[in-house]
């Protein structure tokens, strides 16, 4: 389910998809069935000939298991004139970005529900690239700030506290990359010193992974922002911002293919 979902996203995006799977017609044909038809192209490579092509199979899985021939779990993005603009792969299939959050990254997309809060120095904003996430899933967290006229935020690469936005790790709950625009060099006359900080609207990402293994129907989730501010006549203190995010959690599809058709292993 969770396959045929995140490619609707893209069809859904105006992207034209093509799915390629180490899996035999005819399993990939029961799957079809079982979802209601696909509505984008699935192409079986059940020789890993494509697959070996691109040089993305998986060498993990024991020689002759049923896993033997799997890619690495991963999306090409291609434009009009055939140019690879992004490329997603996974080192395993058990965790692996969505749809949704590859738009996001890649196109902008927008995301689910906004946390938004008027704070004494500054406009801020938080939300997710979806609101639903099943096991395994990675999303984006973002964390919009915007600051008024002569305000700055700082930066990494100086003394003073930067940016940064932080996932609270669980069990089941990792934070992974993050992501800084660009920032600026502000020199600061009096004591003769040039430091880097954002102006403006500056956003921060930051990846978040749920376990394989969780089997709750929802999952609430801490975000801590991390800052340091200062404007024309006031260096304001270090401080941090806790916020929570909850998301709906949907169970993974784990449902084979009929017996007669599986892969051997």
């Amino acid at each position: 389910m969770q396959l045929e979902e995140s490619l609707d996203d893209y069809t859904a995006a105006g992207l034209g998809v093509v799915a390629i799977s180490y899996d035999s017609v005819e399993i990939l044909e029961s799957f079809s069935n079982r979802m209601g038809g696909f509505r984008y192209s699935t192409l079986a490579d059940p020789d890993s000939e494509i697959i070996e092509a691109y040089g993305i199979r998986n060498p993990n899985p024991e020689p002759g298991s049923r896993t033997d021939g799997m890619a690495f779990p991963g999306t090409y993005i291609v434009d009009a004139d055939g140019i690879v603009v992004d490329k997603w792969f996974e080192d395993s299939h058990r965790i692996r970005p969505t749809a949704q959050t590859v738009l996001m990254k890649t196109f902008g997309a927008d995301g689910g529900r906004r946390t938004e809060v008027q704070m004494p120095q500054f406009d801020f904003a938080a939300y997710a690239s979806q609101d639903e996430i099943r096991p395994g899933n990675t999303v984006l967290v973002v964390a919009d700030i915007d600051l008024p006229e002569r305000m700055h935020l700082y930066a990494p690469g100086s003394d003073y506290v930067a940016a940064d936005l932080n996932i609270v790790e669980t069990e089941h709950v990792l934070q992974g990359a993050l992501e800084l625009p660009e920032h600026e060099i502000l020199y600061l006359e009096p004591i003769d010193e040039s430091v880097p900080v954002y102006y403006g609207t500056a956003r921060l990402t930051r990846e978040l992974s749920l376990s394989p293994a969780y089997r709750e129907e929802s999952v609430a989730v801490d975000v801590v922002l991390s800052y340091q501010t200062c404007d024309d006549e006031i260096c304001y203190p270090p401080d941090d911002f806790q916020f929570t995010m909850h998301f709906d959690v949907l169970p993974n599809d784990r449902q084979r293919a009929p017996e007669d058709i599986r892969h051997e292993g």
